[in-house]
């Protein structure tokens, strides 16, 4: 008897509310200097070959106080130039690249990463709930600027981005909650059922 005003207040603001408002969202922001695509990519064509990692401060770029600055040994950029394992040999590999390789440890790749995404659950909130549909959209844009330097000098500067995402993903699952269990779980829910 207890739980009755429990279960009327929960109705009430079920009913009231709106379900779609209790499906989550998520916001990515990874970086707070730059909030517009056309900026990254404006600073990204003013970074080029021949500059210092001094010359790119100025652009608002500092490799050791700029967040979400990865920075790359050697083996991880022959890594993404699939110069480790099985070599492709129509794969050109630009020189600042292999300059970077051949220098070893007196060479670094640095790379920014930006997103600015918002992913939002759409539809049935009961559906979403229990698991028979999920709609799943993502909107927002991303961009990375890869830099390859020798002794702090600039070799080769690649960039590439997204400027406008708009994924949508739609997950079905006829049975619900239970399209997830294993065969024999459903089994033995069965054989408990009818006995």
């Amino acid at each position: 008897m207890r739980y009755i005003p429990i279960i009327a207040l929960t109705s009430l603001l079920i009913t009231s509310v709106g379900c779609k408002s209790f499906l989550p969202v998520t916001t990515t922001q990874t970086h707070t200097d730059w909030s517009e695509y056309h900026q990254l990519k404006n600073l990204a064509h003013h970074i080029h070959a021949g500059q210092t990692l001094e010359d790119i401060k100025a652009l608002g770029v500092d490799v050791d106080k700029t967040k979400n600055i990865e920075v790359l040994t050697h083996l991880d950029v022959a890594k993404r130039f699939g110069l480790i394992g099985m070599k492709d040999p129509n794969l050109k590999i630009p020189d600042g690249v292999l300059k970077m390789i051949s220098a070893a440890e007196k060479g670094r790749g640095y790379e920014l990463v930006v997103e600015n995404t918002l992913q939002k659950r759409e539809g049935n909130f009961w559906k979403d709930f229990f698991g028979f549909k999920r709609i799943k959209r993502t909107t927002g844009w991303k961009f990375s600027i890869l830099i390859i330097t020798v002794e702090d000098k600039i070799h080769y500067v690649l960039h590439k981005g997204l400027p406008n995402i708009n994924r949508l993903e739609i997950e079905k699952n006829p049975l619900g909650p239970f399209q997830k269990l294993n065969g024999y779980v459903l089994v033995d829910l069965i054989e408990d059922v009818v006995k």
